[in-house]
């Protein structure tokens, strides 16, 4: 077993030149977020890698990550606001900007439907804690446990909720007929709470298609139909930012290991993402913890480790892929008994 890397393509490895850098240095996977990336680079990026694979002994694939149900806050001041804990705040369905005193704004219609009184409400991926108060008609008011920095469009993550918002959008519909036209070799599926949400997907793709689909595991609530989720998809994606926030976090690696154990008990494939050289998006090497996690990943077995940030949007893309390489191989090299001191 060889564990593969996927490199996310953005603004810093876009271009021809980098992209081809990436491939050569080894990324076995391109992935294009369509939470961020446009139709238009899709096709710039898909000509560059068949370009590629036309003449490379190894042919690289594309995974189109689908955007999925991430709940937003609206548009904030362009100062931003402070949330101060101990003081309660009124967030509400709405298009509008944020007027001062107001409640905030968030993109979710349905979320005050699904939220109870007593639940946690994190925001900007964990940094802002709240805790609801109550639901007065549309208006949810919660309490700040901790608070932070607010600004426009970040991400709220409300966990053991059970959102009716669940599975694919009207947005990643669309996304997906647009894969279809053009090619892709992997859906990443968001926010999956059930194997249900695999069936519409495939329902959607049809079943002649080859498209393999990620599940990617980034709810509480997909913990508790693992075993379905993962016979229904093609692989699992374990998207550590995310699961993170929804379960402690004290947690996560053993939960981590356990789903790579559970993926290959139904023989399925598995993806470690997020956070794998966070440092690396300013720095020309990683931390020894970071080291060590990708090192244990792979002796965990691990199919395929993703780079994200690192690889969009950090200074160092083609130096985190080769980085990320030695690491594998100096680690299989052990794994299989060939290692030298």
């Amino acid at each position: 077993m060889h564990t593969k890397i996927i490199a996310t393509i953005g603004p810093k490895s876009e271009s021809r030149e980098n992209l081809v850098e990436l491939l050569k240095a080894g990324v076995d996977i391109v992935r294009v977020n369509f939470s961020h990336a446009q139709r238009v680079q899709y096709k710039k990026i898909k000509k560059i890698v068949d370009v590629y694979n036309q003449s490379a002994e190894k042919k690289v694939e594309i995974l189109l990550d689908l955007q999925g149900p991430r709940i937003r806050v609206g548009k904030m001041p362009d100062e931003g606001l402070t949330l101060e804990t101990g003081e309660v705040y009124d967030f509400i369905f709405s298009r509008l900007p944020y007027k001062e005193n107001g409640p905030i704004p968030i993109d979710n219609a349905d979320l005050y439907k699904d939220i109870k009184k007593g639940q946690p409400l994190y925001l900007c991926n964990g940094e802002i804690n709240l805790k609801v108060k109550g639901v007065k008609g549309r208006v949810i008011s919660a309490e700040v446990i901790h608070g932070g920095f607010l600004s426009s469009n970040k991400a709220i993550n409300v966990p053991d909720t059970n959102m009716r918002r669940g599975g694919l959008t009207s947005k990643d519909i669309q996304d997906v007929k647009f894969a279809l036209r053009t090619g892709v070799d992997y859906l990443g599926l968001s926010f999956v709470q059930t194997a249900s949400d695999i069936h519409r997907l495939k329902r959607l793709i049809g079943k002649k298609s080859k498209i393999k689909i990620v599940a990617k595991i980034e709810r509480g609530l997909a913990l508790k139909n693992i075993d379905k989720i993962i016979v229904a998809a093609d692989l699992i994606m374990i998207a550590r930012g995310d699961l993170g926030i929804e379960i402690p976090v004290e947690d996560l690696p053993i939960v981590q290991k356990n789903l790579i154990r559970h993926a290959h008990w139904h023989r399925k494939p598995a993806i470690i993402a997020t956070q794998v050289m966070t440092s690396m998006i300013k720095n020309f090497i990683p931390t020894r913890a970071e080291v060590s996690d990708i090192a244990n990943a792979v002796l965990d077995g691990a199919d395929m480790i993703m780079l994200s940030d690192e690889t969009t949007i950090g200074d160092y893309p083609l130096e985190a892929v080769k980085m990320l390489k030695k690491v594998i191989d100096k680690t299989e090299k052990y794994l299989y008994k060939d290692f030298i001191n």
